[in-house]
Order: C-alpha cells, then sequence, then structure tokens
C-alpha cells in the first residue's frame, strides 16, 4: 500500500506484448529450421508460417508505436544470427 509502486496497465501490456512477440519469433525460427531440413513441406505448414511471420510484422510493429521496452536484451532484438556481436571490436583487431 504505503512505499509500494504500482505497476500501470499499460507496462503490463507491453510486457505481454513484448512476451507474444518472443514466442511468436521463436515458433517461426523453429518452422523455418523445419522447412530448411525437411524434403517435403505441407501447404499448411507454409500458410501457418506467413501468417506467423505477418502476425510478428504487427505486433513489432505495434510494439514500436507504444514504444515498449523489454525488461532485458532479449532475442526480440539481438537474434541468433546476429553477426554484429560476433564481430571484433578495434582493439581486438591487431593488424
Amino acid at each position: 500500500m504505503f512505499g509500494r509502486k504500482k505497476i500501470s496497465v499499460q507496462k503490463m501490456e507491453d510486457d505481454r506484448l513484448l512476451d507474444n512477440i518472443h514466442q511468436i519469433q521463436q515458433r517461426i525460427g523453429n518452422t523455418q529450421r523445419m522447412m530448411n531440413n525437411s524434403v517435403d513441406i505441407d501447404d499448411t505448414t507454409r500458410i501457418k508460417l506467413k501468417l506467423d511471420q505477418l502476425k510478428y510484422q504487427f505486433l513489432y510493429l505495434e510494439a514500436r508505436r507504444r514504444k515498449a521496452k523489454a525488461k532485458a536484451t532479449t532475442n526480440i532484438i539481438f537474434g541468433d544470427e546476429d553477426t554484429f556481436l560476433k564481430q571484433p571490436s578495434r582493439a581486438e583487431k591487431h593488424w
């Protein structure tokens, strides 16, 4: 009651939005890996992938519009394929 911070409804919904974005991003990655490793791909799988990509795009734009910020750095910003973090810094380069 006293001295306790109240979490705003907007902050709770932003967190839920970012969680949904993260879940859809993982689902897209898993589906794409499965499609790359399989020989015969079902049409329903392609449709679900396209639908997930559209959901991700919509939710991502909504998060940008709201200026939602994640609590910690997640895969939403830095994916596994991000090469920027793997590059050596100027101090590490020895010419």
